[in-house]
């Protein structure tokens, strides 16, 4: 970051999670596997959606809650950007204006991004580059909701990665030159030749929905070619989380690793890649995997444990179909 460019602090965070649980148990039964075949994925339990649950009340919930702690009144919000995920409450639903009449930033700009599992971060680079392009942006809300697990077939071993999908909303607050939680570090990276690894057949122009596909597997995620997908997960999916963590780290060393959900073995890998012990970054086992959001959780879980301290660098690190890496060093507390 340039000594002339505004820095970015995170104010708050939010997070909010449906009160309704799934067991592994449960999910087990319902995927047809065993029990322990679901723990492998990393799945003890995980929320789900109980009425009222979707995207967008989710993260209005979770903006509520950011803005509260960090103080902040809406109105002093300069930008609303949604970094949900792209399956929210209605088709074509620009989310953040929806979202920003619920919160009150009534003074605000919004608009939507789409980055799958890493819009969150995505946010980050775009508030800071709103900051240094209109230097009348000073406050800026990233919020979203997910709720990708009502696509995916638990019955598909295609799909079976995606097992962990759960719901929330996630909020973060951040601030141009804000002396605490400060962006240090960003880095994104795109496999192109995975583009259309993973998607949902039905409900686009190609396929609309229609009688004949409602009920099919054209709602879910499907694997356009399943071999390769699962080569893909084993090798390039796990060093591509270490690359794209260790590019926003610029060489330094992190004391805590805010990573996105993973089986056990993959997580360990990464952690061990990053060396970081296990205890310095937040497992979702039993929280699920929230996309865009697990960033969020894990910061939140981390700084309630206190595992993440005052001092400690920290580094978001997640990744989402298409296939799309990011990730963001984070000086924690003051300084």
């Amino acid at each position: 970051m340039s000594p002339a460019e505004p820095s970015i602090g995170i104010v708050s965070r939010g997070v909010y999670l449906p009160l309704r649980r799934e067991t592994a148990a449960r999910l087990a039964s319902r995927a047809g596997l065993g029990k322990e075949e679901v723990e492998a994925l990393g799945i003890r339990c995980k929320p789900v959606p109980g009425p009222g649950d979707h995207p967008v009340p989710m993260a209005v919930q979770a903006a509520r809650q950011a803005l509260s702690r960090g103080g902040v009144d809406p109105e002093q919000v300069d930008v609303v950007i949604w970094t949900g995920e792209e399956y929210k409450d209605y088709v074509a639903q620009t989310a953040a204006i929806r979202l920003q009449e619920e919160v009150g930033c009534r003074n605000a700009w919004a608009f939507d991004l789409v980055g799958q599992g890493v819009t969150s971060l995505v946010g980050l680079r775009v508030a800071r580059d709103l900051m240094i392009g209109d230097d009348t942006i000073r406050t800026v809300l990233l919020a979203g909701g997910t709720r990708n697990l009502d696509l995916v077939d638990p019955g598909n071993p295609q799909t079976r990665f995606l097992l962990a999908y759960s719901a929330s909303g996630g909020a973060l607050l951040v601030r141009r030159d804000h002396p605490r939680n400060r962006v240090v570090g960003l880095a994104f990276h795109v496999d192109p030749d995975m583009a259309d690894a993973v998607y949902v057949p039905g409900g686009g122009t190609e396929h609309p929905f229609c009688e004949e596909n409602l009920g099919t597997p054209a709602m879910f995620f499907q694997a356009a070619d399943p071999a390769a997908l699962a080569e893909y997960l084993a090798t390039r999916f796990p060093t591509g989380l270490v690359a794209v963590a260790r590019a926003a780290l610029r060489g330094m060393r992190p004391d805590y690793v805010a990573l996105r959900h993973l089986p056990p073995a993959v997580r360990e890998q990464v952690l061990s890649a990053l060396e970081i012990h296990d205890l310095r970054s937040a497992t979702l086992a039993e929280w699920g995997h929230h996309g865009t959001n697990d960033v969020i959780l894990s910061l939140d879980l981390g700084a309630r444990s206190g595992a993440l301290r005052n001092g400690d660098l920290t580094v978001l690190v997640s990744a989402g179909i298409g296939f799309t890496y990011a990730a963001a060093a984070v000086r924690w507390g003051p300084g």
